[in-house]
């Protein structure tokens, strides 16, 4: 109904009565059938607005409303089609275009949407006449035997109806505490911890019960728990979530879980290998959720995998008691229904949010009973307890409590009829946006904004108000969220991940129909039948090509191809393309594809786009996100349509010259790493509002920064590379980047990015701008005062702009200054919310004084937490620092100044961790008075180590260049020290007064080689976890220490020592790349000082002595 509604709808605004200079008697003939297809639609919208397909039980009843919706389709394609053709003309014929505007201009007075233009200048094609014609034929021939439909010309016009939501302020609308499985997680975890499940080399225990019980939320409890925390080493999450239990899948799956990387590897032995690295001589803890087809052959394949562990502990959720019973170690546990009691709190809490209200005694009884009927099942009623949040009229809650949807059948299916009544409450236009999650796979992770644009292709998003049609789409997807229809998903990236429950799937499949499908490619060549919307699933690793040829794809009618990468889904952007994921589509397979609206390559192998990509004419949404294309064929600008296009891709070095032909495109999303070469005319799609990266470049070719100018709408980031080849400052004033007030995020490059793309357009041969000149440049490039964050790249002016640091920038918060050749800092002691400062790389700065604090009176730097100083080649001095500045100050990293000599005496008391590497002729540190945690890397000034004086320290790191041989450490300079880490130290001898540290508790030693430690000094006798690695002298000394029975046991008292000694490491962790170098035995010579020869004294890569919180050790 609702293709309908938009049919008639946009029918009516095309099609005037056409006036007496009609070209001919068959062109109004054209349009009276036109406008008799609208009066036609108009009237059948009352009554299939009341029809709900799936509460329709005669079957001859639902032939005849799936026909009348395939005749919905084909009636919007016609208009679809139509429009088109208004659109081509427009852009065909300029004096038409400039009618057009000038009637655009008057009508804005009144009406803040585009206009459509005018119809009555372009006729109906011959060959849409026609089908125009056959459609309304079709039409009389489907309601003739309709007798129940009923019609008359008296019916009311169509108006769309007003969406109201009701959805909760809370911060996090789904984040709900969760009722009634604090037993069941107590139970499980003093399972997990039990004696036996420690007496077991690997163990696995299952979680069991039917769907929509909790399972997963359980095992998430668990996951979470502190003292599964402690307890294991080693914690990852797997959701499997497939029919084929694939172990080269499940295993990639498992290695991202542990590393938190990427992973593509294909190979079953390397994957072996990667594993074993991550849980070798570890206590790991893994949850494989949503198992549900598993042979023991291949589980045991999964089980060697993991071999190499001190003790590995699996658990697995699954509705299949039999898989339990094959792959289970230990008893199941069997999940049971919430207590009556129980399930009503967790009602009320959905259906009446977070307080607990007073509610009416006759909601109360119907509350009573709708619990009831819902079975005990925690997903039923969250579903209809949200559908019901807001509901004032006693009615509505009668008539859900005594829904004919409760008969129907029980079974796994129990969930179904609470979930089906959640879904008939949805307002019409949430419903249409809903069913489009069926073309996702289940535990498929996905971005809101992807589905947003995705329902935006298809017309869903109705702009009833002045929000904007990604507005109200944000509105939709929020309501679905809190009707528990939509979660969010663990995810360790920026944007939010989004995944939908294994039942709230079958949902929307159920709810689908037959226009909807999802097939895995290993069925892609059987014959599929008629559809309107396909995506194809990538989840094995054995069906990788996609070979799209006509018998599978539908002559006429596809609206969606989406090609789903489902194979390594643990994060929304899978980091890396798959290489392995072929695209095959012939060139007549083109032609059934013609409907197309939105079109969707993402994460796959695909290199070339074909011409005949222009013939799409209907296509609104296009993605070749992380695809491996270079180009974009020039046929793209007869896409009038398109509303999206997504090129991020690093690998694409063109954006085609008829891209200004778009006049639609709302969203451009473009890699801000990619060697890109982008066309002049930008600036003519003024309705952009996604445009992260704009290239300038030379020539008449090439883009202009002046296009900027009526870009007014840019949402989010804006990336402006090629900065230097702005000739005329005009232009940059004319940029007007102060309106952009949307903009959150700015990055100002001078150079070309990343990536240099050698461009084969005409360019002019004088790029080389005086810093003058880009002073000038830069002084006309204010942003708008909303900016959040704002980045500088290779500026080479000698002084920043007059508004750079401007206290009116009041919600600025992060700044980066990369790579530039001013001789001192601008003035941003004044910006009230900064909290982020990162300087990398200047080549100028030899001084940080007042200047750098502004003319500010009170404290400086109000808000900042973070500061970062890396590679100021030149700098030499940082003084003049207030008493109050830098009040909220809690991180200071100093990375490889190597002239840096002094810094203020006294830095902020707020101050807690302070990184240095690199600074070689920095002799001393100021006074710091709660100074935590200390990291000093590479080539630190001697001096400067032996007089550390932090008597609040608790966490220090060391990684010392070559030059340093002997440490010296005193417990009266650090009485509270705890955690000590000397690691890739090549030419280390001694540690001295290591025995005096009286509260160490952690000591971990790697990579010295040299290294050797008195036997005759005993160590701090608080120590509780000791780690050598890699030290082959220390070997002598460890048996000594090993040979001290009651030094051991005191070694094993802590059982919390594991869970303190990884937090202590974090904590310790400085977030770079050197980091991971460090742990692998990657550092480069010059950041470590190692030699080929060091390598003769270590003992084998894997060798590594332990003594602490690990119960095993005691037994050897």
């Amino acid at each position: 109904s609702g293709i309908i509604k938009w049919t008639a709808n946009k029918l009516s605004s095309l099609l005037s009565p056409p006036n007496v200079s009609s070209s001919s008697d068959e062109q109004s003939a054209s349009f009276r059938d036109l406008r008799e297809l609208q009066r036609t639609m108009a009237r059948i919208q009352r009554t299939l607005d009341a029809m709900d397909e799936h509460n329709i039980r005669d079957d001859a009843e639902r032939l005849r409303l799936w026909e009348l919706q395939q005749f919905a389709y084909d009636a919007q394609d016609a208009v679809d089609e139509y429009r088109y053709e208004l659109l081509r003309r427009r852009m065909e014929d300029p004096n038409n275009q400039g009618q057009s505007s000038r009637n655009c201009k008057r009508k804005r007075k009144d009406d803040k949407k585009e206009p459509e233009p005018s119809p009555i200048k372009v006729p109906v094609p011959d060959d849409l006449a026609a089908r125009v014609r056959k459609i309304l034929e079709r039409f009389n021939e489907i309601t003739k035997a309709w007798d129940d439909l009923r019609l008359n010309e008296s019916d009311a016009p169509i108006r769309e109806e007003d969406y109201d939501i009701k959805i909760s302020t809370t911060p996090h609308v789904d984040d709900f505490n969760i009722v009634g499985r604090e037993e069941d997680k107590e139970n499980i975890i003093e399972i997990l911890l039990s004696d036996e499940a420690a007496q077991a080399h690997m163990s696995v225990l299952s979680i069991v019960g039917m769907g929509g019980l909790g399972k997963s939320t359980l095992a998430q409890m668990v996951y979470n728990d502190e003292r599964v925390s402690k307890y294991f080493n080693l914690k990852g999450w797997v959701d499997v979530s497939e029919d084929h239990f694939d172990v080269k899948a499940i295993a990639r799956k498992i290695v991202m879980s542990f590393t938190r990387n990427p992973c593509d590897t294909e190979d079953i032995d390397n994957l072996q290998n990667m594993i074993m690295a991550q849980v070798q001589d570890l206590k790991f803890f893994l949850v494989l959720d949503n198992v549900w087809n598993v042979q023991k052959e291949i589980w045991d394949a999964l089980l060697s995998l993991m071999g190499g562990s001190q003790l590995g502990m699996i658990l697995v959720t699954t509705r299949d008691e039999t898989i339990s019973k094959m792959i289970g170690t230990m008893p199941s546990y069997d999940l049971s229904f919430l207590p009556s009691e129980e399930s009503w709190q967790l009602f009320k809490q959905m259906a009446f949010g977070f307080i607990d209200q007073h509610m009416d005694q006759q909601f109360q009884g119907f509350g009573r009973k709708i619990v009831g009927k819902c079975g005990g099942l925690p997903l039923a009623i969250k579903a209809i307890g949200s559908s019901l949040r807001g509901e004032t009229n006693e009615e509505t809650w009668k008539d859900v409590s005594e829904s004919d949807q409760w008969e129907l059948p029980a079974g796994e299916d129990r969930v179904l009829p609470a979930l089906k009544l959640s879904y008939d409450r949805m307002p019409v236009q949430l419903k249409r946006c809903f069913v489009f999650l069926s073309l996702v796979p289940k535990g498929y992770y996905f971005w809101k904004e992807d589905m947003i644009n995705l329902w935006m292709s298809l017309g869903l998003l109705k702009q009833y108000c002045t929000g904007g049609h990604e507005n109200i789409g944000r509105m939709y997807f929020d309501d679905l969220i809190q009707r528990a229809m939509v979660q969010r998903a663990e995810s360790d990236e920026k944007l939010e991940c989004f995944v939908t429950h294994d039942l709230i799937h079958d949902l929307a499949h159920f709810v689908s129909g037959g226009d909807f499908l999802r097939i895995n490619t290993q069925y892609l060549q059987e014959t599929i039948g008629n559809f309107r919307y396909l995506s194809v699933v990538v989840s094995s690793s054995d069906h990788t090509d996609v070979a799209l040829n006509p018998v599978t794809i539908p002559p006429k009618g596809i609206r969606i191809l989406k090609i789903v990468n489902a194979r390594d889904n643990q994060r929304c952007s899978s980091k890396l393309f798959s290489s392995s994921i072929n695209i095959k589509i012939p060139t007549e397979t083109w032609q059934n594809l013609e409907q197309l609206r939105a079109l969707d390559f993402s994460h796959t192998a695909l290199t070339e786009v074909p011409d005949s990509i222009g013939e799409l004419k209907l296509l609104r949404y296009l993605s070749f996100f992380q695809t491996r294309i270079t180009t974009i064929p020039e046929s793209i600008s007869h896409l009038y349509n398109l509303r999206v296009l997504d090129a991020r891709t690093d690998s694409l070095r063109e954006i085609p010259q008829g891209i200004k032909r778009l006049v639609n495109l709302r969203h451009l999303n473009l890699d801000l790493w990619s060697p890109l070469c982008m066309p002049c005319g930008i600036g003519a799609l003024k309705g952009l509002h996604t445009l992260p990266r704009f290239s300038i470049g030379s020539g008449g070719w090439h883009s202009n920064i002046s296009e900027l100018h009526h870009l007014v709408n840019i949402h989010g980031e804006l990336c402006i590379t090629g900065l230097r080849r702005v000739r005329n400052v005009d232009d940059a004033q004319t940029a007007n980047l102060v309106s952009k007030k949307h903009l959150q995020i700015l990055r100002l490059d001078w150079s070309d990015g990343v990536c240099t793309n050698k461009c084969s357009h005409p360019s002019s041969q004088n790029d080389v701008a005086t810093p003058e000149h880009e002073e000038e440049i830069f002084e006309s490039l204010r942003p708008h005062k909303n900016i959040k964050e704002f980045e500088v790249v290779n500026y080479s002016g000698y002084k920043y702009p007059s508004w750079f640091g401007a206290s009116t920038f009041m919600h600025l918060a992060k700044i980066i200054l990369c790579q530039q050749s001013c001789k001192f800092l601008p003035p941003l002691g004044e910006l009230p919310c900064l909290r982020i400062l990162s300087v990398l790389f200047m080549t100028g700065v030899e001084h940080v004084r007042q200047e750098f604090r502004g003319s500010i009176t009170t404290k400086a730097f109000p808000a900042l937490e973070e500061l970062e100083f890396e590679e100021i080649l030149k700098w030499v001095e940082w003084s003049q620092v207030f008493q109050d500045d830098f009040p909220s100050l809690r991180l200071l990293k100093l990375k490889d100044n190597h002239e840096l000599r002094y810094l203020p005496q006294k830095l902020s008391s707020s101050l807690t961790k302070l990184v240095i590497k690199g600074c070689s002729k920095l002799a001393s540190l100021p006074a710091i008075p709660n100074l935590t945690t200390l990291v000093l890397k590479n080539k630190i000034n001697e001096q400067l180590l032996n007089y550390l004086h932090f008597p609040r320290l608790r966490s220090l790191k060391m990684l010392l260049s070559r030059s340093i041989e002997h440490i010296l450490l005193d417990n009266q300079n650090h009485p509270l020290l705890e955690v000590l880490v000397v690691s890739v130290c090549p030419r280390l001898h001694s540690i001295m007064g290591l025995s005096s540290l009286g509260s160490l508790k952690f000591l971990k030693i790697n990579r010295c080689p040299y290294l050797q430690l008195p036997s005759d000094k005993p160590l701090p006798p608080q120590l509780q976890r000791l780690t050598i690695t890699k030290c082959p002298l220390l070997a002598d000394w460890m048996e000594i220490q090993s040979s001290q029975q009651q030094y051991l046991t005191q070694l094993h008292g802590s059982k919390d020592a594991w869970y303190e000694e990884k937090q202590a490491m974090n904590e310790l962790n400085d977030a770079s790349e050197d980091e991971q170098r460090e742990e692998f035995g990657l550092l480069s010579e010059d950041e470590n000082g190692e030699d080929d020869d060091e390598q003769d004294h270590e003992p084998s890569e894997d060798q590594e002595i332990q003594y602490g919180n690990d119960d095993s050790s005691e037994d050897e």
